[in-house]
């Protein structure tokens, strides 16, 4: 006995199940790529206050060690140096001597600050301090390095935040400007989140120690006018 074949006819989709298809996954996709963008902002944030935390025990660490805290470019250098910079031909032993040798053009000596005043030392106090940490950075008390940079996407030996910013040290005198190696009370901030010596901001509105992050954003607070932005918005900070 011979079965004889049986023929099904398949169907396609219509036009209408395509588009409830689509418009179904258009739903999922709004609803996931928000909470996907908002956990890896969150992760970023953690990292930065985790970074804070960092850079305020090795500001911290360095006091209770030598009596002074360190403009940022300095923590992350360990004793020591054969006298010549970064790229010398001669260079064999990177340390703190062959550091202050590469910050020449940025006031160099202008990286002490006083735990208790907050203020940074003048040149005069400066080269005193300079000379004795040269001389003998053992007996001086220098036991870097304090920090090491997990990122510097610039390459100006400042440490980044997740967003690739350069994190920024205030003492209750200002804003310390790292590549000048001065201390300002107002400032302002290039496209790329670097500070620089202006009037857009109130940089003295801190009354202690403050390490900060801008945040995602890259400008203080969330990039309105106000003068006193610095520390709100999406900024992130830790104060000692």
């Amino acid at each position: 006995m011979r079965l004889s074949g049986i023929n099904k006819t398949f169907k396609g989709f219509t036009i209408i199940e395509i588009l409830i298809a689509i418009i179904i996954i258009g739903i999922l996709v709004a609803i996931i790529i928000p909470r996907l963008a908002t956990r890896a902002d969150l992760a970023r944030r953690r990292a930065a206050e985790s970074d804070i935390e960092e850079i305020r025990k090795a500001q911290e660490h360095a006091g209770i060690d030598t009596g002074y805290y360190y403009r940022l470019y300095v923590l992350d250098d360990n004793p020591g140096g054969d006298g010549y910079g970064t790229g010398n031909p001669n260079d064999i032993n990177d340390g703190l001597r062959d550091e202050i040798l590469n910050q020449i053009a940025s006031n160099p000596i202008r990286m002490f600050i006083s735990p208790t005043t907050g203020e940074m030392y003048n040149d005069t106090s400066a080269v005193r301090i300079y000379t004795k940490m040269i001389e003998n950075e053992t007996s001086f008390g220098w036991q870097g390095r304090y920090l090491t940079w997990h990122k510097d996407f610039n390459n100006n030996d400042i440490p980044d935040d997740p967003w690739n910013h350069d994190y920024l040290f205030f003492t209750e005198k200002g804003l310390v400007l790292e590549p000048d190696g001065i201390i300002v009370e107002t400032c302002s901030f290039l496209p790329d989140g670097t500070a620089v010596s202006g009037s857009s901001y109130n940089c003295n509105k801190f009354d202690r120690f403050t390490i900060l992050s801008l945040g995602a954003n890259g400008v203080p607070g969330d990039g309105g006018a106000d003068v006193n932005a610095l520390g709100t918005g999406d900024d992130i900070f830790q104060q000692w």
